[in-house]
């Protein structure tokens, strides 16, 4: 099985806006299985471009099945997702600023949360002429320039603004555990019904909900990159009282134990990735 799978930030001019871009292309040989991917609860808000074979994603706790649309707007995900993906397969995912989707889209995201929108329904023509050009891309570099001159033409277009919303939504991003619904509404000069309705406009979910993903995200992220830490420690320096609150999380988010969670993405494509050119 051959994998390319990278990560990388845009054009300085499109920081504000794009966190990074992210790639992955898979060729299995006949027959060969491609690992499903376990995508525990994130905040990730973004535009995919399926550009060869498909996505299969299978809720655990439901057992609900859905097979995504060639373009796909992703919303908070407040619970896990199973991703089987084709044998011979292509995506690539811009992957939004908290907050910016919504002022992309010009639209509330409530519906968003926990679903992947066929793009062509909010974007229509626009949107399926990118997707052509992409999927006749000839280099991944070209597939890079595409979209960043699509996202760039329409935030021009849009004349999209921050305002001090924004600035208390990235601190809460930064440091889940350091800020309180009062000092949140203050940073973003709102009363706290104000910032709740922000909050389920421009992400979905209220501020505290939204808080718990990303401490949580963080605490993943942590054990992954640093393996040699026990789940004590990661519990800890992530702001959960104790080991046993980071597992009532894992659960929830997850749908698994902490150490369950990591054997369950062990095998995932982007683990296995070899950089091939």
């Amino acid at each position: 099985m051959d994998i390319y799978y990278r990560t990388w930030p845009p054009s300085a001019h499109l920081q504000p806006f794009i966190r990074e871009l992210l790639l992955l292309d898979v060729a299995a040989e006949p027959g060969e299985v491609v690992p499903a991917k376990a995508m525990a609860a994130n905040t990730e808000q973004c535009l995919v471009f399926y550009l060869r074979g498909q996505v299969t994603a299978v809720q655990p706790e439901s057992g609900t099945t859905t097979v995504y649309a060639p373009t796909a707007l992703n919303g908070t995900q407040s619970a896990r997702f199973d991703f089987y993906i084709s044998s011979r397969f292509r995506m690539l995912s811009v992957q939004f600023q908290p907050g910016v989707l919504a002022k992309f889209l010009r639209v509330p995201l409530p519906e968003f949360t926990n679903a992947r929108i066929d793009g062509e329904a909010v974007l229509a023509a626009e949107i399926r002429q990118v997707q052509e050009q992409l999927v006749n891309a000839p280099t991944y570099a070209a597939l890079g320039e595409l979209v960043e001159a699509y996202i760039w033409q329409r935030i021009q277009r849009l004349g999209i603004a921050f305002q001090p919303f924004d600035r208390a939504l990235h601190a809460l991003a930064a440091h889940p555990q350091g800020y309180s619904l009062d000092q949140l509404a203050r940073e973003a000069c709102l009363s706290k019904s104000q910032l709740e309705r922000r909050f389920v406009q421009q992400l979905g979910v209220g501020p505290k909900l939204y808080g718990r993903i990303v401490r949580f995200s963080q605490a993943h992220a942590l054990k992954q990159a640093r393996p040699e830490l026990d789940w004590l420690h990661v519990a800890v320096a992530c702001g959960y009282y104790d080991y046993q609150h980071l597992v009532k999380d894992f659960r929830q988010f997850a749908h698994a134990t902490p150490p369950a969670l990591l054997l369950a993405q062990a095998q995932a494509p982007d683990r296995l990735a070899r950089l091939v050119r």
